[in-house]
């Protein structure tokens, strides 16, 4: 657990939607995206849970406390709002809490919506603030652990089937590798739930029109604009417009 402090911060620098992540830049080495795990408060105090996977976090992790580093954020599109929606269901494997985490809080803050559910698919070694988290949240919503499970088998498949045929939700927000979350969904699809009212968290760039209500806050980058969350019917199209790319071959053409 990483705990942050941004020098005088902006406004909006303080307006983060659950789902955004930041750039956190170290000096002689790059920056990396990361999600925050809390967003910032009045202060620009936050936290973020990171893990030692390569150069960047390994010279992270070396960093003696009060050394300063590059901050860039809030960045990309975060999860809706969902005054009005009350049944929604929160779906993660491992790590991909991470990103639900600020919206788990953010609902038990408002006492929105009326019904929660979280599915938490892990086999990783468990992470104490994130177990200390669904502990929290079990005194207002259901949560639902299952060890594996994570890659999207059938197994878990079936048991979504029967949480969905138990109370079909209103809305449902994802976030697991990009293969499972696409499992979920269409999983979702056949149950009943509109496209339009399931979301996913997605870890990569995917190239889209850019819409005016993904903008993150005036003179943001225009690399952070689109996701990481998408609403899966706009995913569907950004997909099949990104296949349609990749049959594009510059420079070439088949002579007649």
């Amino acid at each position: 657990m990483f705990e942050f402090s941004i020098e005088n911060p902006l406004k909006w620098d303080l307006e983060v939607i659950p789902g955004q992540y930041f750039m956190l830049g170290v000096p002689g080495i790059g920056e990396a995206p990361f999600t925050y795990l809390e967003p910032p408060d009045s202060l620009g105090g936050f936290r973020a849970l990171i893990r030692r996977r390569g150069l960047l976090t390994s010279t992270l992790f070396a960093q003696s406390p009060g050394t300063l580093l590059a901050y860039r954020g809030p960045c990309g599109g975060g999860w809706p709002l969902l005054f009005g929606q009350h049944r929604v269901l929160l779906i993660a494997a491992d790590h991909g809490l991470i990103p639900l985490a600020p919206f788990m809080d953010e609902a038990q803050h408002y006492r929105l919506p009326r019904s929660l559910s979280l599915l938490h698919f892990t086999d990783s070694p468990r992470s104490r603030a994130l177990e200390a988290a669904k502990h929290r949240w079990r005194a207002f919503s259901e949560v639902f652990e299952v060890p594996g499970g994570k890659r999207g088998d059938g197994d878990s498949l079936l048991l979504l089937d029967r949480i969905l045929e138990r109370a079909r939700p209103q809305a449902v927000l994802c976030c697991a590798s990009e293969v499972f979350t696409r499992r979920i969904a269409e999983s979702c699809l056949a149950k009943g739930v509109r496209p339009e009212m399931i979301w996913l968290h997605v870890e990569r760039a995917i190239p889209s029109p850019v819409h005016s209500d993904e903008i993150p806050y005036p003179g943001a980058d225009c690399s952070c604009r689109n996701g990481p969350v998408h609403r899966y019917d706009r995913y569907r199209l950004y997909t099949q417009a990104e296949a349609q790319l990749t049959l594009v071959r510059p420079g070439w053409r088949e002579e007649t």
